[in-house]
């Protein structure tokens, strides 16, 4: 077998690994949820028990769904690559973005278990490598767009559509989520260390503004280019907020980590539409994708604009 058929074959593994990696990690999700098979407790009677000065109304767990169904959508549609041969000539997604997917639902798996057992340290680590790896696919899907993006914009409009929408903001989604779970699990973990409730709640408030700051200069003034499309960030930490001020905010006497909480709420706010102003204005005056000549264009490694 040639060397470009061994790295067709090794594409389409990596594919239907991820896929079967995703199924057994709703199928575990799903035992999980409300503590049957191997697991000794429903996710929320654990979350019940331990509760934090900054812990969201329950409701506010229910983005869950909405992020696997997101992400059920990312999926069926990189499967429709099969279908139309996109999954090898270009790689659109290299092979680290499924590598990462498949760690990412392993790890995902790995956190139910630790978290059903109440072993909190170990769920702490666990959860900021969930983080981590959804980190990693959004950069390995950056450097798929940067790769072949004029291409997928003349060639396959659509394709780059949904992957800006499905794979990077589903990630990101996914991403900023567990971010959060993982300030929370922080949080839970220096209470059990007997650091004061409120003063572990602020120490983890103190981390989420210290991102969002970080976060947004990066994105808007260092790679830009790559992370123009980028959207959701703001609004999962907006929900996240409204989640945690609607349970522990009390008009008649708020709490020092309810008044910080609302400034990050506010400040979140800003930012959000500040940056959709920029994208706009970006989009406007400086078309991310290049126009390339039909010579260019015959081979689908055309990027973005140096």
């Amino acid at each position: 077998m040639s060397l470009l058929g061994d790295h067709k074959t090794v594409r389409i593994l990596l594919i239907v690994l991820s896929q079967f990696a995703y199924v057994a990690a709703l199928i575990i999700n799903a035992l999980a949820g409300p503590g049957k098979g191997p697991f000794e407790r429903s996710t929320g009677n654990i979350s019940d028990r331990y509760q934090t000065e900054i812990t969201p109304a329950g409701w506010t767990f229910s983005i869950w769904g909405v992020i696997y169904s997101w992400l059920f959508l990312m999926n069926a549609y990189i499967l429709t690559w099969l279908c139309r041969g996109l999954y090898s000539s270009p790689a659109i997604l290299p092979s680290g973005f499924f590598l990462s997917w498949i760690i990412n639902m392993i790890l995902n798996s790995t956190w139910l278990v630790l978290w059903d057992r109440e072993l909190m340290i170990p769920a702490l680590i666990v959860l900021a490598l969930i983080a981590f790896t959804n980190y990693l696919m959004i950069f390995f899907s950056c450097l798929g767009l940067r790769a072949h993006g004029s291409w997928l914009k003349q060639q396959h409009p659509k394709d780059l559509f949904c992957i800006i929408v499905l794979v990077q903001n589903g990630i990101a989604t996914y991403a900023t989520w567990t971010t959060i779970a993982t300030l929370l699990n922080f949080t839970i973990v220096l209470d059990l260390a007997s650091v004061s409730p409120t003063h572990a709640a602020t120490a983890s408030l103190c981390i989420l503004l210290l991102e969002v700051i970080i976060w947004f200069t990066v994105e808007n003034f260092l790679i830009e280019k790559h992370v123009r499309y980028i959207l959701t960030v703001y609004p999962v930490i907006i929900y996240a907020l409204i989640g945690s001020l609607s349970k522990h905010y009390i008009a008649a006497g708020p709490g020092r980590n309810a008044i910080f909480s609302m400034v990050l709420l506010v400040l979140g706010c800003i930012l959000l539409v500040v940056r959709v102003g920029l994208v706009v204005w970006r989009h406007r005056t400086r078309p991310l994708f290049r126009e390339v000549s039909p010579e260019v264009l015959m081979s689908p490694n055309s990027g973005t604009d140096k």
